[in-house]
């Protein structure tokens, strides 16, 4: 976990002519997030998508009770913090739904920063993470 960010930030900058998606979930990046200053502090201009699905959803998948306390994350206010890291001129959003997605996309412009938080239920997930869980 938190992998992510940082690899991200390695291949915008391996390819600076073109913008980096990061799709990774907040538990994840939490440990990371620094690398976000790197993308502003070398003006690079990503596409973050930081799926909120109030903590460790893999974690939560794979234990016997995901419950535990510690699949939980700090709550952090994700629309600030590209702001904080450097990245004055990005674009930054919270959505919840495909329709608040779209339009939040719609609004970045070639060249600017995004960071947009995706809110999701806390146990959505991909059927295969949920067949992966329901092995154990």
């Amino acid at each position: 976990m938190g992998w992510a960010t940082p690899a991200a930030f390695g291949m915008a900058m391996a390819a600076p002519h073109k913008r980096v998606i990061l799709l990774t979930g907040e538990g994840s990046h939490q440990l990371t997030v620094q690398a976000v200053g790197e993308f502003a502090r070398f003006g690079c201009h990503p596409l973050i998508l930081v799926l909120n699905n109030d903590g460790y959803l893999i974690e939560r998948l794979l234990c016997d009770d995901g419950e535990r306390y510690y699949n939980d994350v700090a709550s952090w206010d994700y629309t600030a913090l590209a702001r904080a890291f450097g990245g004055k001129d990005w674009h930054c959003e919270r959505v919840s739904t495909p329709k608040a997605l779209r339009q939040a996309l719609a609004a970045v412009t070639p060249g600017q920063g995004a960071y947009l938080e995706v809110i999701a239920p806390r146990y959505d997930a991909p059927m295969m993470a949920e067949a992966m869980g329901k092995k154990q």
